[in-house]
């Protein structure tokens, strides 16, 4: 492929990411209001999982690059909604902030390891697939732990004091 189509392919596929990221942020706003939240956050981890696996297994195309844009772009920032209600609920609003801050912060804590352990396993094997392996496994566990403290908890929202 040329690099003037890798440029294209790249640029059609992070809209694909946006324009379907927008989709996946109501939905699951939509979701969230109605079923339970951590459950719903355990099937977006096993979701993202699932698609890493089946993109990293078959040879990349345009479509299918676009195709996988396009699912981790509406799983992508659904759990921002879906976070924030399940702090609510465990907490009350007076924590919200804090707690919400110190779960992105986490999140993005988690983000830098991965791609940093991508990087020493690249560079010690010369190929990212048992980084890809190990994120699908970790995405899967956590997935599945997510729904299982999801049937542990349930949800409901806490009892606000007065005054």
């Amino acid at each position: 492929m040329s690099p003037h189509r890798v440029v294209l392919l790249s640029a059609q596929t992070l809209g694909m990411i946006g324009g379907f990221n927008v989709l996946g942020s109501l939905l699951f706003s939509w979701a969230g209001q109605r079923w339970n939240k951590l459950a719903l956050l355990g099937g977006i981890y096993i979701l993202r999982s699932l698609a890493l696996a089946w993109y990293f297994m078959l040879p990349a195309t345009p479509a299918s690059t676009l195709l996988f844009g396009a699912i981790m772009g509406f799983l992508w920032m659904g759990v921002g909604p879906l976070v924030a209600g399940a702090v609510a609920e465990m907490f009350g609003l007076r924590w919200q902030a804090m707690i919400q801050g110190l779960a992105f912060m986490s999140h993005q804590v988690g983000s830098f390891l991965g791609a940093y352990g991508g990087g020493v396993i690249y560079d010690s094997l010369g190929s990212y697939n048992v980084a890809w392996r190990i994120g699908v496994a970790v995405g899967l566990a956590a997935g599945i732990m997510q729904i299982a403290f999801a049937l542990i908890r349930p949800s409901a929202p806490p009892l606000m004091r007065t005054a």
